[in-house]
């Protein structure tokens, strides 16, 4: 194979379609050189680049018109947490909707379905099924709980007054309508279970599997988006999870509590909270990962029954 000349600086360094090869003035055997393959029809990659999502779907729905993205590949674009064998599997998802053919090409998951206005979106200049529309078509992919995890997070919606605020990239309803109105879509029987299981203000994948843990033992539902207050109204803490009847307030600490300042933090808090009678049950990634979420459900039911709920029961 040819040592291959040097590219021009606008095709440098990512991947480009033979369009653009063209345009710039580079012949078209120059994708037969060493430093380039051909991922897809009319598209170069260079080798040893990682190529981010965000490039690859925009290339490709630009050389697919009529296209968006869709599935898997849409709801990264959208930031939704996917079990990791989904979010890593390199096949890009594209769905045509405009009655065209579908999409047929290497390293491209291609349907045709069609879809209303509604349901399409752009995010950075790449078509994309919208956040509701994207949740449905995950329904046939993801296992329940992970299915609520994802309803949760297109639906979170954050207003506090410390760190960061959450705008909902759509409602219970929108998710709902989209159930209703695709009554053939494969899944569907799993997107009507997980709606029923859905509540705004999760903001995490394992707050909502401790959420659904803790109710599938017959503990009762807690809260989402509490503040305990002091008697003055001052916010000492936004628990995940609350129990204000009993006054448990139920955390999730993930990696990023392991932080000096962070520890620090969550101790100020947790004394803050025990100072006017609430109790504090911190469950951590290491406990997940030694006993599952249903393994560490006890500890928040030990706290409700210190607080009252077992002698109700």
């Amino acid at each position: 194979m040819r040592n291959p000349s040097p590219l021009p600086d606008s095709l440098r360094g990512r991947s480009f379609t033979l369009a653009e090869q063209r345009a710039a003035g580079v012949s078209d055997s120059r994708a037969w050189t060493k430093d380039l393959r051909v991922a897809s029809r009319g598209v170069r990659v260079p080798w040893g680049n990682v190529q981010e999502l965000s490039h690859t779907a925009r290339l490709l729905t630009g050389i697919s018109p009529g296209t968006v993205c869709c599935g898997p590949t849409a709801a990264i674009l959208w930031r939704c947490p996917l079990p990791f064998e989904l979010e890593r599997q390199p096949l890009v998802h594209l769905l045509r909707w405009d009655g065209g053919n579908r999409p047929v090409r290497k390293g491209v998951v291609g349907r045709r379905v069609p879809l209303k206005a509604a349901d399409r979106r752009t995010i950075d200049g790449i078509p994309i099924t919208s956040a509701a529309r994207t949740w449905l078509e995950l329904a046939a992919l993801l296992p329940l709980d992970d299915l609520v995890a994802a309803a949760d997070y297109f639906i979170c919606c954050q207003s506090r007054s410390f760190g960061t605020n959450r705008a909902a990239l759509c409602s219970l309803t929108d998710l709902r309508r989209q159930v209703k109105e695709n009554p053939g879509i494969r899944g569907r029987r799993n997107a009507r279970l997980a709606l029923e299981l859905a509540r705004v203000g999760a903001d995490s994948v394992p707050e909502t599997k401790l959420r659904l843990a803790i109710c599938r033992h017959g503990l009762p539902e807690p809260e989402l988006r509490f503040v305990v207050q002091d008697s003055t109204g001052w916010e000492l803490a936004w628990p995940d999870l609350a129990y204000p009847r009993y006054k448990v307030a139920v955390n999730y600490d993930g990696n990023h509590h392991l932080t000096a300042a962070q520890k620090e933090s969550d101790i100020r808090r947790d004394e803050s909270i025990a100072a006017i009678g609430w109790t504090s049950v911190t469950i951590t990634a290491r406990h997940v990962k030694a006993w599952g979420f249903g393994g560490v459900v006890h500890r928040v039911r030990d706290a409700l029954g210190r607080g009252g709920w077992a002698t109700e029961a």
